[in-house]
């Protein structure tokens, strides 16, 4: 294996990062980006940074048998992943886990092969089988998964993401972008799910020394009375965004509950949401650690401490809903069970979102 400058590799990690970001296949802190260095060693972004934040001291170098790592930032708590990966497969030299959305939410029908095309080609995505992140068990599933397909240079891990191999970060980024059009492609096929993705804003607020601030000045008096009531029972909570995506009204129109179907909606909205039948009901719907709150017929009001937080939980749940979407329109799909979205949801809360603020992971 030829010779790699560290530092070189790292500001080279840095600007695959920000191209994925700039496409749309990484947003804010999820997924992560390893490079190979040596038959032992790779580099892997941390966690609960932002990808627009990172500077090359915060790509540690991780041994691949032990996870032992250099460097004063805590590497992904996916490491795991990437070094089961890097020891199933000699030759990849770069990897790429994304929660792209199209590919995600194919992960969440229960088959255990996606079946489409890209451009003339037919194309076959194998999808290991779930397990928490993090887990021993989800690296197992990931390294057996790329074992068994040995043609396949992009997984998608069952209700969480994909993971995109290279013998470079070209081929990486190639596998996922043509993964993300593939799985758009299947999702419209077979599931008639033809959604773009994205926060269509309605009607935000934002909190100014306890006073209700609205972003447009026109703001309904019955949409100003829900903003007003979600303040009165979070006081945990300081910005509200109103997201009426295609997606996201769609399910506000004709369901009554969502359970999570992907591991970040479990983590940022919460374990259960419930979608009233009328307005009269929403109060009682504002529930503490669920962090959106439907209006009927009229999307939902995504909440958070900072706008920041809100804007995650916006764009987390409108992935969510084509998820719910494909799976109500497949017939079937793989839920996640309340255990499993109860230890998630408590982890983030009481640890991954904290990361940010210290910077050691």
């Amino acid at each position: 294996m030829k010779h790699i400058d560290l530092q070189e590799e790292r500001e080279h990690i840095i600007q695959v990062s920000r191209e994925l970001h700039e496409v749309g296949l990484l947003v804010r802190t999820w997924g992560n980006i390893s490079s190979r260095v040596d038959k032992d060693h790779f580099l892997v972004t941390p966690s609960g940074i932002k990808y627009e934040d990172l500077t090359p001291e915060m790509i540690s170098l991780v041994n691949i048998n032990d996870l032992s790592f250099e460097g004063d930032y805590k590497p992904s708590s996916e490491s795991k992943v990437h070094a089961y990966s890097y020891k199933v497969r000699p030759d990849a030299g770069f990897i790429v886990h994304t929660h792209q959305v199209f590919a995600s939410c194919a992960g969440t029908l229960g088959v255990k092969k996606v079946f489409s095309y890209f451009y003339d080609e037919d194309v076959t995505i194998p999808v290991a089988p779930y397990a928490l992140p993090g887990t021993e068990k989800l690296a197992e599933n990931v390294a057996r998964t790329l074992n068994k397909y040995k043609d396949s240079n992009g997984i998608i891990m069952a209700n969480h993401g994909t993971l995109c191999l290279g013998g470079n970060s070209k081929e990486a980024i190639f596998e996922a972008e043509m993964m993300e059009t593939a799985c758009n492609d299947f999702l419209i096929d077979v599931c008639k799910t033809d959604m773009t993705h994205g926060v269509e804003v309605g009607y935000n607020s934002h909190l100014e020394n306890g006073v209700v601030v609205y972003d447009q000045k026109d703001t309904p008096e019955r949409v100003k009375s829900i903003h007003e009531q979600i303040y009165s029972k979070r006081r945990d909570i300081n910005y509200i965004i109103h997201n009426k995506s295609e997606a996201v009204m769609t399910v506000s129109r004709r369901a009554n509950h969502m359970r999570p179907l992907l591991d970040d909606f479990a983590q940022l909205i919460g374990v259960s949401v419930k979608i009233p039948n009328n307005e009269d009901e929403i109060y009682h719907n504002i529930k503490k650690n669920v962090n959106v709150v439907f209006s009927p017929n009229d999307g939902a009001y995504c909440v958070g401490s900072t706008e920041d937080d809100a804007q995650a939980v916006a764009i987390v749940l409108d992935k969510g809903c084509i998820a719910y979407m494909a799976v109500m329109r497949n017939g079937e799909g793989h839920y996640l069970s309340k255990l499993e979205c109860i230890k998630m949801n408590r982890h983030y809360r009481k640890s991954y979102s904290k990361l940010a603020d210290i910077n050691k992971d």
